[in-house]
C-alpha cells in the first residue's frame, strides 16, 4: 500500500504543469545521481574496467578469494547460515574454491521469501532497500550494502561505454516509469531527467495515432542510445515500420533489458535505428549481471558474484541460473535460484559458467489495450501489496483481464481497491479487471511460470 507521504509527492507530481514535473524529474535524478555515481563509485567503476581484460587464472583467483571471505562472514554473522552450516557440518576451510559450492544446498525464492529477517547480517545498515515483486507477484524485500548497489550501476555503465555510448550521453529510456496518467493522452508523452541527460519516454501511451509525437521528439532530441524493455524499442521500431518512415539520427547502441529479447524484436529494431542491439541480464537481488558482447553472447561479470548453471542428463545446454553474491554483506545470498534459466554455448564439465549463449525464462506476454497500446511488464502492479504467494494476469478480450492470485495463506488478506488502482494507474480505466482466487496456478509445459497470459488475439 502507498504511503500517505508517496501519495502526497505522487498527487503533486500528475497535478503539476508539464515543466514543474520537468524540474521534479530532474531534482529526483540529482539525488539518485548523487546516491549512485559518488564516492566508491569511481574505484568499483576502475575495478570492472580492470576486469574485463582479467586472465582465467586471474578471475578465478579474484573469486575464490571472495568466497572464501563471503563464506566465512556468513557463518559469523547471518542468522540463516549459521542454522545451515551447523546442520550440514560446514566450517570455513570447507569452501575455499569455486569448486566448493556444491557444498551448500541451493537457495529457493520461496525460502528466502518466508524467512528474509534471517538472512540479513546481525548489525547491518542497509544503504537502500530494494521492493521487489518478482515474476510470481511475491513481494520480497532486499538489503543492499553501498558496494553492491554501485557496483549494479557500475555495470551498466561498464556495458554501455563497452558498446560505444560514453556516460552521460543523451539517453533515451523506454522503460515503467508512469510520466503522465494512463488517461492523460495529450502530449508530451516523455519528461527530461537533465542530471543524466536522460529523456525518458511513456511506454504507456504509445499508440498510432500518438506515434508521431513521439517520432518528432525523437528526432529534435537525437539520442546517442535508446535503452529499455525490448518489446516497448520494439514497438517504437514498429511504428516506423508502420508509417514507412525512419529516424532522423542513428544511436551508437540500442541497450536493452528486464526482459526476453526476441530474435525478431532484434531484427526489427536493428533494421530501423541501423544500429546493434546489445541486452544485458541483471536481478534484482543484485548476484549476477551479464551483457552481450559483440558475438551476441552473454559475459558473466567476475566481481559481482558466482554464477553457476544447473543442467541435467536430458539437457545439458539449458539449466537454472544460480547465483553466489561476492558483495553485498548486508544480505548475502549463496546458491539463490533466481528464477531464469539459461544456455550455455557447449556441454561443460563444471557448473560454473563465464558465458551463456543465451537467457531463457523472462517471456512476459503483454496486454493491449483497447486504443492499441501494448503493456509489458506489468509486475509492478502486486507491488506495496501483502498476502499474495503468487499471481497471473490472464487478458481474455481487449476489454477485460482476469487476475488469478494464489494467496500466502487461508487468512491471508488483500486489499483489492489497491491492486485495481494499481493496475488503472498503469493499464488506464477502459480496461475491466476482474480478480480471482485460487488454490494454484498452472505451469507451461516447460515448467516455466508465466506471469502474463494473453489470450484475446490481436
Amino acid at each position: 500500500m502507498k504511503t500517505d507521504m508517496g501519495g502526497r509527492i505522487e498527487s503533486l507530481y500528475y497535478s503539476s504543469p508539464v515543466w514543474l514535473q520537468n524540474m521534479l524529474v530532474s531534482a529526483l535524478g540529482y539525488r539518485l545521481y548523487m546516491k549512485r555515481y559518488t564516492g566508491r563509485y569511481h574505484q568499483i567503476r576502475a575495478l570492472l574496467s580492470e576486469a574485463r581484460h582479467w586472465t582465467a587464472s586471474q578471475r578465478l583467483a579474484y573469486q575464490n578469494e571472495r568466497l572464501y571471505e563471503m563464506v566465512r562472514f556468513c557463518k559469523q554473522n547471518v542468522p540463516y547460515y549459521q542454522k545451515l552450516f551447523a546442520e550440514h557440518g560446514l566450517r570455513d576451510q570447507d569452501i575455499t574454491h569455486i569448486d566448493d559450492l556444491h557444498k551448500i544446498p541451493v537457495l529457493d525464492k520461496d525460502t528466502l521469501r518466508k524467512d528474509q529477517g534471517n538472512f540479513r547480517a546481525v548489525g547491518s545498515k542497509p544503504y537502500i532497500l530494494q521492493n521487489t515483486s518478482g515474476s510470481t507477484g511475491t513481494p520480497l524485500t532486499l538489503a543492499v550494502d553501498e558496494t553492491t548497489y554501485k557496483m549494479a550501476m557500475a555495470l551498466v555503465v561498464d556495458h554501455e561505454e563497452f558498446h560505444g555510448v560514453p556516460f552521460g550521453a543523451r539517453r533515451a529510456t523506454f522503460a515503467g516509469r508512469m510520466v503522465q496518467r494512463s488517461d492523460d493522452l495529450s502530449p508530451p508523452f516523455w519528461r527530461f531527467n537533465r542530471a543524466e541527460n536522460q529523456r525518458l519516454y511513456s511506454s504507456y501511451h504509445l499508440n498510432r495515432a500518438t506515434f508521431p509525437f513521439y517520432q518528432k521528439d525523437l528526432d529534435s532530441f537525437a539520442p546517442l542510445e535508446l535503452i529499455g524493455y525490448p518489446s516497448a524499442i520494439s514497438d517504437i521500431a514498429g511504428y516506423y515500420e508502420l508509417t514507412e518512415t525512419r529516424p532522423q539520427f542513428r544511436p551508437k547502441a540500442i541497450i536493452t533489458n528486464s526482459e526476453t529479447l526476441l530474435s525478431w524484436q532484434r531484427e526489427r529494431i536493428e533494421n530501423v535505428f541501423q544500429c546493434p542491439v546489445r541486452d544485458y541480464y541483471g536481478t534484482a537481488e543484485y548476484v549476477v549481471f551479464a551483457g552481450q558482447d559483440g558475438e551476441g553472447l552473454y559475459r558473466v561479470n567476475p566481481t559481482l558474484g558466482i554464477t553457476e548453471v544447473l543442467t541435467d542428463e536430458r539437457n545439458k545446454l539449458q539449466g537454472d541460473i544460480i547465483a553466489t553474491s561476492l558483495t553485498n554483506y548486508c544480505m548475502p545470498l549463496l546458491r539463490y535460484r533466481v528464477g531464469d534459466s539459461a544456455t550455455l554455448i557447449s556441454e561443460s564439465e563444471g557448473n560454473v559458467q563465464t558465458r551463456f549463449a543465451g537467457i531463457n525464462g523472462r517471456l512476459d506476454d503483454y496486454i493491449e489495450t483497447p486504443d492499441g497500446r501494448r503493456i509489458g511488464r506489468i509486475d509492478h502492479i502486486f507491488k506495496g501489496l501483502t498476502g499474495i504467494k503468487e499471481a497471473q494476469v490472464i487478458q481474455e478480450t481487449n476489454e477485460y483481464c482476469r487476475i488469478l492470485i494464489v494467496k500466502e495463506s487461508a487468512e491471508s488478506s488483500l486489499n483489492e481497491h489497491v491492486l485495481q488502482e494499481n493496475f488503472h494507474a498503469r493499464i488506464g480505466p477502459e480496461m475491466k479487471l476482474f480478480i480471482e482466487y485460487t488454490g494454484q496456478i498452472p505451469r507451461a509445459a516447460n515448467g516455466k511460470f508465466k506471469s502474463v497470459v494473453r489470450a484475446a488475439k490481436a
